[in-house]
């Protein structure tokens, strides 16, 4: 401060004058020498006051993070990725679910339609044989079972026994209920479907309802020719009227 020379911060008098500096460290922190002129000013200004010279840039360290802040923000972003992936896996995950659902629909459907159509032909195929012995009409699709050596039975029930014991018939009749076995496993999987198939698997129940009732008549009919006819005709056009309906979701 009085004869403007430089000094270390940690002398206490100045070497050049004498000047006593005790006190004086916080004021010489806060001072600069003019690289022009040499007198000492403030820091702050942004030139020197004596001869104008601009004040050199003051390297300032940049201060470093803590390292708990660090750590605070490692933890920050990997439960942010942790959880990104998360949601991706739950995306996917659903969307396989939706796919397998969808899958199980269609063998459904389709395993219901190859049910239905074997228990078509096997219920027209009663309705013929009990009709041609009650009114003794000659067929050579149904005479092995309406005629006995060139003469019609006596009863339309021993053409029906006939029939059920006909082991090409009973194939037929063992591949429907295998058929509605099949059908049964599918549809309980099916019983909790996505929200996005729920409309899909109402139809899928109707369709199944009307075909459970079909094959049923067939495997164990009963009644009179007319009831069993009547039922029989009703089951089967609900049933090609479901498909026709379930097709809409799986083509």
């Amino acid at each position: 401060p009085k004869c403007g020379q430089s000094v270390s911060d940690k002398a206490s008098s100045c070497p050049h004058c004498g000047f006593a500096l005790s006190g004086q460290n916080t004021v010489l922190q806060n001072t600069i020498k003019c690289e022009e002129c040499g007198d000492v000013y403030e820091v702050s200004l942004s030139s020197c006051p004596t001869c104008g010279c601009p004040t050199p840039a003051q390297n300032i360290e940049p201060q470093k993070p803590k390292k708990k802040h660090m750590a605070i923000i490692i933890t920050a972003i990997v439960l942010a990725v942790l959880l990104i992936i998360g949601l991706l896996g739950l995306g996917v995950s659903k969307k396989v679910k939706a796919e397998k659902y969808y899958n199980n629909m269609v063998t459904a459907a389709y395993t219901i339609l190859d049910g239905a159509a074997d228990a078509e032909n096997a219920g027209n195929l009663i309705k013929s044989v009990w009709y041609n012995a009650i009114y003794e009409v000659k067929d050579s699709a149904t005479d092995k079972y309406t005629m006995r050596n060139g003469k019609f039975v006596d009863d339309f029930n021993d053409a029906l026994s006939n029939l059920f014991s006909d082991g090409e018939f009973t194939d037929s009749i063992t591949k429907i209920t295998d058929n509605q076995s099949q059908v049964a496993v599918l549809m309980k999987e099916l019983r909790n479907p996505p929200k996005e198939y729920e409309e899909a698997y109402s139809v899928l129940k109707a369709y199944y309802d009307n075909y459970l009732k079909m094959t049923q008549l067939v495997v164990n009919p009963k009644g009179s020719l007319q009831s069993f006819a009547e039922d029989f005709n009703k089951a089967d056009t609900n049933t090609a009227n479901s498909y026709e309906e379930m097709k809409l979701y799986i083509d």
